[in-house]
């Protein structure tokens, strides 16, 4: 959603505050922690020790385009627990610029086990010490996950089966603004537009989490707010031209 104005970040205690009343509910296998990106946040790190406080055997995962990791200590990574760092590529012509960002973390320590990774696995390489992964990855196509009418957002209509078929966040609900929605699309949507499509509603602590859970790996209704393969307007994630870095970085 960057080409809409999405000013700010998520108030630290508003996080604690979510983190804290979802830990009595669920038991996640994995936290993932992304944005907009997520480096952008100050106070990341703290946010990344609430979760670990929370939930002392869920992993950690950072999902970040890697352009602002110079601004936390690359240490602190190592002392979360069991923590993964997925680091997108997201222009071509900046590989060499977030291998040096990987490189910063990766010399904190010595005894990395290198994996290669090839074929239709969007990991290009992973290095692991201990507890901690971090792997470069590259997401070569995106889909819209809307359409736009006269520059407003507004569904598809489309089967919900048949986009669910090509969806890129099937299986990765999001706890979002103290709430729990089926996809990371969804939540921004409403968000931004306050039109529930389908009649979708968030859930809360006090809603019926069991049925949330049984419904996040099959398409709903409200799938059919986003488009089928037909319909899809695919963007090349890293061709130039479609990818303008606002963040200030360094080199």
């Amino acid at each position: 959603m960057s080409d809409y104005k999405r000013d700010g970040v998520a108030p630290y205690a508003d996080v604690c505050s979510w983190i804290s009343q979802w830990s009595a509910v669920v038991e996640p296998a994995v936290v993932v922690v992304f944005g907009g990106e997520p480096c952008l946040h100050p106070r990341l790190i703290d946010v990344c020790q609430q979760i670990r406080l929370a939930w002392p055997k869920t992993k950690i995962r950072l999902i970040t385009n890697g352009y602002l990791l110079d601004n936390f200590d690359s240490a602190a990574w190592f002392g979360l627990g069991l923590f993964e760092m997925q680091i997108s590529i997201h222009r071509a012509d900046h590989r060499a610029l977030i291998d040096k960002k990987i490189h910063s973390i990766l010399k904190q320590r010595r005894d990395w086990s290198v994996t290669q990774h090839g074929g239709d696995d969007h990991k290009q390489v992973a290095w692991t010490s201990g507890l901690v992964t971090i792997y470069k990855s590259i997401f070569k196509d995106f889909v819209v996950p809307y359409k736009l009418d006269n520059d407003r957002i507004v569904p598809w209509n489309s089967t919900p089966e048949q986009a669910y078929k090509i969806c890129g966040a099937s299986s990765t609900p999001i706890l979002y603004k103290g709430k729990l929605y089926k996809c990371p699309p969804v939540a921004n949507i409403i968000d931004m537009t306050g039109q529930h499509y389908a009649n979708y509603q968030g859930y809360g602590i006090n809603d019926n989490v069991a049925e949330f859970v049984s419904n996040v790996n099959q398409p709903q209704a409200v799938c059919g707010q986003c488009p089928t393969k037909q319909q899809a307007v695919v963007i090349d994630h890293l061709d130039i031209k479609n990818v303008t870095v606002k963040q200030k970085i360094s080199s």
